[in-house]
């Protein structure tokens, strides 16, 4: 029995991988928390809608661009050093939030959050994928996903319960601690394998020849998959960061109910997060995100138009469940593309000009609900979800055709 558990838990990266989806767990308690408290903080500094999607926006397009400089940089130096400095950044700047007294000062906060944000991810994901081997490659990011999930997903919860009994800045100051728990281990305890200390080009991962090539030659062989993934995540970005304020004000639930389910939301990513790397180890890569931006537009067409009760409640976790998988896969997809000198740098590249278009999204859509309403919108993003997905049916299709012929 003692074997078959270890066997279990070195499939899925063993300690090492464990201990990522902790500090994934503790950097994405803070990151995952402003939109779940939106609807205190507006009340409490009185914000309108366009307000609320600048403060969104402040953390997501510095993160966007510290990305490409965390990526660059995380492919150059120790990978030790650019994890703790992110942990490290991210949660001090989740403990001064606390302490931001206006409207101002929070985006000042929330904007070095995001530069610090920058740094965790690359190095993250580029040192997972630079130490295991394909074959298990899916279920080590699934796993590492699942902890920023666990993140997201208790932070809206806990920082829910902390705003509701004393006051939203508490809520940003109790959460930041794991965040600077884990920067302390991973700059004191963590021991890194040589493969994965630095890139450079010197290293090749584990069970992998060393392989050369551009940055452009690795985004041009998955590119129709990448360009559609990102649509979808940037139309659908505003589902996820004004989801608690369209509970609240579209389908009527309390403040602290909308934020809780929220959590619900994030939670469904868990099952979705170890289903999508598990899946894409035994099924293909290819395969696992298409099936997943088919389901993509009619889930989100369900959130938007249901009433409130169990048939919403089960759109709330497969909405979730899908982004976490489809994130799962479109990461693992990528690293397998990439050189090992060039993961940090692609991934940055990947995940920067997704939040860089966030950042970009958030504020039009806050300015779109104040003058068309927030049904409106939700009820547009609906539409072109759905068509996203019809995108990648005939992609799908596309390629079960070539790969019969």
């Amino acid at each position: 029995m003692g074997s078959d558990r270890t066997d279990i838990v070195n499939q899925w990266g063993g300690k090492l991988s464990f201990f990522f989806a902790y500090t994934h767990f503790s950097h994405d308690l803070t990151t995952g928390l402003l939109a779940a408290l939106l609807p205190f903080i507006v009340q409490d500094l009185k914000l309108n809608y366009l307000q609320a999607g600048f403060l969104v926006s402040a953390f997501s397009l510095m993160a966007g661009f510290a990305q490409l400089l965390g990526g660059w940089l995380s492919d150059r130096i120790k990978r030790k050093n650019s994890l703790a400095l992110g942990l490290g950044g991210v949660g001090i700047s989740a403990v001064a939030v606390g302490f931001a007294g206006s409207y101002v000062a929070m985006l000042v906060v929330l904007i070095a959050m995001g530069i610090f944000a920058g740094f965790y991810h690359p190095s993250a994901v580029s040192t997972l994928t630079g130490d295991f081997e394909e074959r298990r490659r899916g279920k080590v990011i699934a796993l590492h996903n699942v902890g920023g999930s666990l993140g997201f997903g208790i932070g809206p919860l806990f920082g829910a319960i902390i705003a509701s009994k004393l006051n939203w800045h508490f809520s940003f100051v109790f959460l930041g601690i794991p965040a600077l728990i884990a920067a302390v281990l991973v700059f004191s305890r963590l021991k890194l394998p040589s493969s994965s200390v630095v890139a450079g080009g010197v290293h090749a991962a584990v069970g992998e020849r060393k392989r050369r090539g551009t940055i452009w030659q690795v985004f041009r062989s998955v590119l129709a998959i990448v360009a559609i993934s990102v649509a979808m995540q940037l139309i659908t970005g505003p589902v996820m960061s004004f989801m608690s304020l369209f509970l609240a004000n579209v389908r009527h639930l309390t403040d602290a109910a909308a934020s809780m389910w929220v959590t619900v939301v994030r939670m469904g990513g868990l099952a979705g997060g170890l289903v999508g790397g598990w899946l894409t180890d035994r099924w293909g890569r290819r395969n696992t995100i298409l099936l997943t931006l088919i389901a993509f537009g009619p889930v989100t067409y369900a959130l938007a138009k249901l009433p409130f009760g169990v048939a919403l409640a089960c759109a709330l976790i497969l909405f979730g469940w899908l982004m976490t998988m489809r994130e799962a896969t479109m990461q693992t997809l990528l690293m397998d593309a990439a050189p090992a000198h060039l993961r940090a740098t692609i991934f940055g590249i990947y995940f920067g000009f997704g939040q860089q278009g966030t950042s970009v999204i958030q504020p039009l859509a806050g300015q779109l609900m104040d003058s068309m309403g927030i049904v409106g919108v939700y009820n547009t993003i609906a539409y072109a979800s759905i068509g996203l997905s019809c995108l990648a049916g005939v992609l799908a299709l596309h390629r079960s055709k070539a790969t019969r012929a």
